[in-house]
């Protein structure tokens, strides 16, 4: 499937563990990956969460639980949230997007992200790594992380003018791909809105990473010279 944007993005998707492991086994030593998250809890179960809060009635530890269901987001602690998709890109416009819909697929993903020797390259790490510590039970052995990389080299008193968003570094190339944040619930991980979005936000790190390499490269020959 082909998305048109500034830079076309090519990807597919599966939920099959039998698929994913024939993808993972395919990719080069090095790649960009993302992850989409989404609350764990349905509708009902944070209604009910937000109206035990407000019963006095209730043990307080009990209401102090309820209360961190009540407010919990995506961008919130692993134990509240559950991994909707792992994308990950081998170029700037060609991207496999793992839809974490079962625990086979998401072991699959996983053991990877936390067994291999192959350089992995996240835009905000700490967000992401989490996950993997969470879920996966280890850590990314070899990673690059294009924030922190590109806040190394952006340095401007005004904070507007210091952003690293991925979307602020990435968006005149690929266009403006973001998408609301209701989007993003389990009930949704199949939209193919969903799924575009998160085989541009590999692509995009991957597009970064490039970029911010061949410019810190030609700053030192310049330097060298």
């Amino acid at each position: 499937m082909q998305v048109q944007y500034s830079i076309d993005v090519k990807y597919e998707s599966t939920n099959d563990p039998v698929q994913a492991k024939k993808w993972i086994d395919s990719l080069p030593d090095l790649f960009a990956a993302d992850f989409e998250c989404a609350v764990r809890y349905s509708e009902d179960t944070i209604k009910q969460a937000k109206d035990d809060v407000k019963n006095l009635e209730l043990p307080k530890k009990q209401r102090v639980l309820q209360q961190s269901i009540a407010k919990a987001t995506a961008l919130g602690h692993p134990s509240h949230c559950t991994i909707t998709h792992c994308s990950i890109a081998i170029s700037d416009r060609e991207a496999y997007v793992f839809i974490i819909d079962s625990q086979e697929i998401a072991d699959v993903v996983l053991d990877f992200l936390v067994e291999t020797e192959k350089v992995q390259v996240w835009h905000n790490y700490c967000y992401d790594g989490r996950f993997i510590r969470y879920y996966g039970g280890g850590d990314a052995k070899n990673v690059e992380d294009t924030q922190v990389f590109a806040k190394t080299l952006v340095n401007h008193v005004e904070i507007v003018k210091a952003g690293v968003g991925l979307k602020q570094l990435a968006g005149h190339w690929y266009g403006d791909w973001g998408i609301s944040a209701d989007h993003f619930t389990i009930e949704q991980q199949y939209e193919e809105k969903v799924i575009k979005y998160a085989a541009i936000d590999a692509c995009a790190t991957f597009k970064l990473f490039d970029y911010l390499k061949d410019w810190c490269d030609n700053v030192n020959r310049s330097t060298d010279e």
